[in-house]
């Protein structure tokens, strides 16, 4: 075949996988608007897409697409920040300690948990436990004793568990506000000129970040910039749905993509172990979260969602969806993304082939 007739066929080849990505996971949203699942756009593509995904549907989204996302969310969720927010920076260093309690706490007893319960092997076991740098954790299980497989599946379950089962947890917990930071912002005006200055600024910013290896550089840098904007007064605008509603579709649809290539019987077989890791997870959060919460009187569910074992980027965005300030929250999942890139090799350093530590 010439060549432009094989660059042709790529082409409509990537058109067509994108095209049906993105309409499975618009199906999961609107499916989950429609029983009324609370962030339907984030939940229902993440579960919709997993499941296609480990039944082996040819899912692609562009690079372009998936990095567009961030932006869209980090400049909308950037509106959300106040001057009321820095009233609240006297807390932050004792949830910062609060958050590497809970780091260590999480860690020693999903992986006690693992060995002891379900006869996994150490290795994999810390490897499994450890809650978030993903990319971090492969790499490192790949040079280890660890069952990678099993590390990956659990890893993956954990991330895609927290961003289905918290906003339904929260919801009925009755613990965040009915609507969520998101409705405020759809119900203001929208200017176009200030839209275009907002997102043309995140991009700038987001390009910044993540050339400055920034972790969720495109969503930080995006948020660094709306901030900047929005506490000068230099813009105003509020957000249309079509930022909202596509940017939380296409981080759903990422999550739930990784599930791609998962070994069917495989996940079954480690399936009680994932969920039992994350409840175990779950409550040992729970028994720092709820005291530091106390002590700084913040809400109980912003120090739980900036304490959560989860990814940087989803725990942001849950926490805008939700209506809690996602500038805490992603702030503490910043902060965690560096502690455990400073702790993990130390935390399985037994465990690997050569001592990466030194």
């Amino acid at each position: 075949m010439p060549r432009p007739e094989r660059e042709a066929a790529s082409a409509m080849n990537v058109f067509l996988r994108t095209a049906l990505t993105l309409s499975i996971a618009v199906t999961g949203g609107l499916l989950f608007r429609a029983i009324g699942f609370p962030a339907p756009w984030l939940t229902g593509p993440t579960l919709v897409v997993a499941s296609a995904a480990v039944l082996g549907a040819p899912l692609l989204l562009p690079r372009p697409i998936v990095l567009a996302a961030p932006v869209l969310l980090g400049a909308t969720m950037s509106s959300t920040v106040s001057p009321d927010t820095l009233s609240h920076l006297a807390e932050w260093p004792l949830s910062l300690i609060g958050l590497g309690a809970s780091l260590a706490l999480v860690m020693w007893a999903c992986s006690l948990y693992l060995q002891r319960i379900h006869g996994f092997d150490p290795a994999t076991a810390r490897f499994a436990a450890v809650p978030g740098s993903l990319p971090l954790v492969l790499a490192l299980s790949m040079e280890s004793k660890a069952d990678v497989r099993q590390v990956a599946i659990a890893q993956t379950f954990r991330l895609a568990s927290l961003v289905v089962l918290l906003p339904i947890s929260f919801t009925l917990l009755g613990i965040v506000p009915e609507g969520g930071a998101a409705g405020v912002l759809l119900g203001r005006a929208v200017s176009v000129p200030d839209l275009a200055i907002l997102l043309t600024a995140g991009l700038g910013a987001g390009l910044l970040f993540a050339r400055l290896k920034v972790p969720a550089g495109y969503l930080f840098g995006a948020m660094c910039a709306g901030v900047l904007l929005y506490g000068s007064g230099a813009v105003k605008t509020g957000m249309p749905s079509w930022i909202l509603i596509p940017g939380s579709l296409i981080i759903a649809t990422v999550v739930g993509m990784s599930f791609a290539g998962v070994d069917v019987a495989l996940l079954r077989r480690t399936l009680a172990a994932s969920l039992g890791s994350l409840a175990v997870a779950v409550l040992m959060t729970t028994a720092i979260a709820a005291p530091v919460a106390a002590l700084t009187g913040l809400p109980i569910a912003q120090i739980w969602l900036a304490f959560a074992p989860g990814g940087v980027e989803t725990m942001t965005i849950m926490a805008f969806l939700l209506g809690v300030d996602p500038a805490f929250v992603g702030s503490h999942h910043i902060a965690r993304f560096l502690a455990l890139g400073i702790t993990i090799p130390l935390w399985v350093r037994a465990h690997l082939h050569r001592d990466v530590s030194r």
